[in-house]
C-alpha cells in the first residue's frame, strides 16, 4: 500500500502559519511574540532533526512518520530550508522506489524552488536544485550548477558535506578530509555517516575495515559508524569486537537494527542462544512502542526469536514465536515465508504446525500453509492428505511450477506414475528446460514402460545439466531400461557422456 504523502501543500503550510500569527490578538507584548517565534523556530529544528534521524534509521514504515514531522517543522518555521529539502528528497526517493507516481516529482520541485527563494545562496538548496535537474533530464545543467556552487562557496558547511558525499567513492581521502572539516564546522554525524563509511571502506582492506571504522567512531561517535564497524568485524569472525561495536551503536540510539543484528550473530554464529533470546524480546518491546514502524518488522523479529528458541531446544516457545510471526505479517508474509524455508532446511517443519493452522483458519486464501502441509503429510506417508493439500494450494495459484512438481513427487511416492508424469509436464510448461523436471519426466516414462521416450527425455535433461549423469547411473527408476538389451547400450552411452548423435528411437511399438 502506498503512503499518503503531503497532507498540506506548501501554500497551505504557509497559510496556516500566517493564520496562527494573526490570530494571536491576545498577546500582550512584542516580547511575547518574539518568545513564541523563537520557540517555534527551536521546535521546528528539533522536529526536523527527529525526522532526519528516523529516515537514517531506515526502518520499515517509518517514512510516513518522518514526512509528517517534516510538514510540521515547516509549519512551525516556514523558513526552515533544511525541512523543505529533506521532504523534497524523501519524495524523490519514494518515486524511485515505486511508492509514488512520477508526476509527484513536481511537488519535490516546488519544495526546492521554495527553498531557493528563501535563500538563493544556500549551497544545500542549490545542490538539491541540481538533483532536480538530473531527475528532469538536464544532466549538463545539473553538473554546471554543482561546479558553480562549489567554486563560489567552497568553505561553506553544506559544501563540505556535499564534497564528502560525492568524493566518497571516487576519491575517499578527499572525502574524509571534507567530512572532518564539516564536523569541525558543526555538522551532525547523521549528515556524514554514510559517506564516511563508504570512504573508509574504499581505503581499507577487509581485515582492517572494522578497526578503521572503529577508530573513526571513537573520534566522532555515531550509531551507524559503530554499526558498520560491527558488521565488518562479523565478516572476519571477530565476534567479540563486533559485540562491543553493536553495544556502542545501541547506546547511541541504534536500538533496533543493531540489536537485531547482534541477536542474529549471537544465536546463529556464537551459540549464545539465551542472550539472543533476551535481546530479541527486548527488541520486540522497543518496536511495539514505536507506532510508526510497520507491523511486519515484528514479524521479522518473531521469526528470529523462533529460530533462537529452536536452537536453544525450546520447541514450544519456538512454535509460539512462529505463530506470532504469522500473525504480525499482515499482508507481508516474506519473513514468515523465510522462516518456513529455514525450518525446511532443518527438517523441522513440525515446529510450524500451530502457525500453519492459524493461517489456514484466519487467512484461507494464503497458499503457503497448504503447500507446507502437503510436504508434511508426504513425509508422514499420508499421501492422499498430501495430494489434497497440494490441490488446495493449486486452486489458489496454478502458476507455480514447484507446486506441480511437489504434487508430482507425492503421486510418485504413491505409485501413481501417470498423474506424476502429468504434473511434471505441467511444471515444464511453466518453466521449460528445467533439468530436474525433464529428468523426473524421463523417470516416470521409464516406470510406465515408455522406454524410448524416457531415453529421449533423459538425453534432454543431461544436455541441460551434466551433473544428473551420476544420479541416473544409480537410479532404480531406469531399472527396466538397464535390463533391456534393446535399450541398455543407449542408456550406457548417455551415462558415459557419449550421446551426441547416438540416440535413435528403436521402440517400434510407437512413434
Amino acid at each position: 500500500m502506498k503512503n499518503k504523502i503531503l497532507y498540506f501543500s506548501i501554500f497551505n503550510i504557509l497559510l496556516l502559519s500566517h493564520l496562527e500569527t494573526f490570530s494571536s490578538v491576545n498577546q500582550t507584548s512584542v516580547t511575547s511574540n518574539k518568545k513564541v517565534a523563537n520557540s517555534n523556530i527551536e521546535n521546528s529544528y528539533k522536529i526536523y532533526r527527529e525526522a532526519k534521524s528516523i529516515l537514517i534509521n531506515a526502518l520499515p514504515g517509518e517514512q510516513l512518520k518522518a514526512e509528517k514531522l517534516l510538514v510540521e517543522s515547516i509549519r512551525l518555521n516556514p523558513k526552515n530550508i533544511d525541512a523543505y529539502i529533506e521532504l523534497s528528497r524523501l519524495i524523490q526517493q519514494q518515486v524511485s522506489q515505486g511508492y509514488r507516481h512520477p508526476y509527484e516529482l513536481q511537488k519535490s520541485i516546488e519544495l526546492i524552488t521554495e527553498a531557493n527563494e528563501l535563500d538563493p545562496n544556500r549551497p544545500k538548496a542549490l545542490f538539491a536544485k541540481a538533483d532536480i535537474l538530473y531527475y528532469s533530464g538536464q544532466p549538463k545543467a545539473a553538473e554546471d550548477l554543482y561546479v558553480e556552487t562549489l567554486t563560489k562557496l567552497p568553505d561553506h558547511l553544506d559544501s563540505y558535506i556535499e564534497k564528502g558525499r560525492i568524493f566518497s567513492e571516487r576519491n575517499p581521502k578527499e572525502s574524509l578530509l571534507n567530512i572532518e572539516l564539516a564536523l569541525k564546522k558543526g555538522a551532525n554525524t547523521d549528515d556524514i555517516s554514510q559517506s564516511a563509511a563508504t570512504a573508509i571502506s574504499r581505503l581499507s582492506k577487509p581485515n582492517e575495515l572494522g578497526f578503521a571504522l572503529k577508530e573513526f567512531a571513537l573520534k566522532y561517535p555515531d550509531r551507524w559508524i559503530w554499526h558498520k564497524a560491527a558488521l565488518a568485524f562479523i565478516n572476519i569472525k571477530n565476534y567479540n569486537e563486533a559485540t562491543l561495536c553493536f553495544e556502542k551503536a545501541i547506546l547511541l540510539g541504534n536500538d533496533v537494527e543493531s540489536r537485531l543484528q547482534l541477536s542474529v550473530m549471537q544465536y546463529s554464529l556464537q551459540n549464545k542462544n539465551k542472550v539472543a533470546i533476551y535481546n530479541l524480546n527486548k527488541l520486540i518491546t522497543t518496536i511495539s512502542k514505536r507506532k510508526y514502524i510497520s507491523p511486519s518488522a515484528l514479524s521479522l523479529v518473531y521469526a528470529h526469536l523462533s529460530m533462537a528458541n529452536f536452537k536453544d531446544k525450546n520447541i514450544e516457545d519456538a512454535s509460539v514465536s512462529a505463530i506470532y510471526s504469522a500473525e504480525t505479517g499482515n499482508d507481508n508474509k516474506q519473513f514468515y515465508a523465510s522462516l518456513v524455508s529455514e525450518y525446511k532446511k532443518l527438517n523441522a517443519l513440525y515446529v510450524l504446525e500451530g502457525s500453519l493452522k492459524y493461517l489456514i483458519k484466519e487467512e484461507p486464501d494464503y497458499m503457503l500453509p497448504y503447500s507446507i502441509y502437503g510436504e508434511i503429510y508426504r513425509n508422514l506417508k499420508k499421501y492422499e492428505d498430501s495430494i489434497e493439500m497440494y490441490n488446495k494450494a493449486l486452486a489458489l495459484d496454478n502458476t507455480k511450477d514447484d507446486l506441480f512438481a511437489d504434487r508430482a513427487i507425492t503421486f510418485y511416492k504413491n505409485l501413481d506414475y501417470t498423474n506424476a508424469l502429468n504434473d511434471f509436464e505441467s511444471a515444464l510448461k511453466i518453466r521449460p528446460h528445467t533439468a530436474i523436471y525433464i529428468y523426473n519426466k524421463a523417470c516416470m516414462l521409464a516406470l510406465l514402460g515408455k522406454k524410448s521416450e524416457a531415453l529421449q527425455n533423459l538425453k534432454l535433461a543431461l544436455i541441460e545439466d551434466k551433473k544428473l549423469i551420476e544420479l541416473a547411473r544409480f537410479d532404480s527408476d531406469f531399472a527396466s531400461i538397464k535390463s533391456d538389451s534393446e535399450y541398455s547400450s543407449q542408456f550406457a552411452s548417455l551415462i558415459l557422456d557419449d550421446a551426441d548423435d547416438k540416440l535413435v528411437a528403436t521402440d517400434t511399438g510407437s512413434k
